[in-house]
């Protein structure tokens, strides 16, 4: 039986929801993104790279702390989604970022996305509650924001650095 933390009533094993009052009950262990108190920690800093990407070229993504590169063609997809991946939900991000210890740093199972207009790339926060940044920058949910070769976007507390190459 799992009991409910709202109203305190026991519920079937394997309910999502309350029966009684509706609350969520107990998600897998990576199935909510623990909400962090510092997000907002750093100040915005200006980075001039180069903003212009086309399909003869390639995204790199660096995690900190890892010596993994995740390498991405855009001539063949037009979005990326960055988050975590949760299997009781079916979540499959593009880029999982479980391996990097994401949940425990704020990232949520959609987290941002980057998406391809024309000649540049662009990066959305799709509603995250521990926010996306880039350079430092707290973006506003929804809104795409340019991203420049050598730019540094901050998922919750993991930092990704993104770098253009020829492909």
């Amino acid at each position: 039986m799992i009991t409910c933390p709202n109203c305190k009533r026991e519920n079937e094993e394997g309910t999502k929801i309350c029966v009684y009052c509706g609350e969520p009950l107990a998600l897998s262990e990576q199935g909510t993104t623990r909400s962090l108190e510092d997000t907002d920690f750093e100040e915005g800093r200006p980075h001039w790279g180069t903003a212009r990407f086309n399909t003869r070229m390639c995204m790199i993504i660096n995690i900190r702390d890892s010596r993994d590169r995740h390498v991405f063609y855009f001539d063949e997809i037009t979005e990326l989604v960055l988050g975590r991946q949760d299997t009781p939900s079916g979540n499959e991000p593009d880029l999982d970022l479980n391996p990097y210890d994401a949940a425990a740093k704020g990232v949520s199972r959609r987290h941002a996305s980057i998406i391809r207009r024309d000649n540049s790339l662009n990066v959305v926060d799709m509603g995250s509650p521990n926010g996306t940044f880039l350079n430092g920058q707290r973006l506003i949910g929804t809104q795409p924001r340019l991203i420049r070769d050598g730019d540094e976007l901050r998922l919750g507390h993991l930092v990704l650095r993104v770098s253009f190459a020829r492909a």
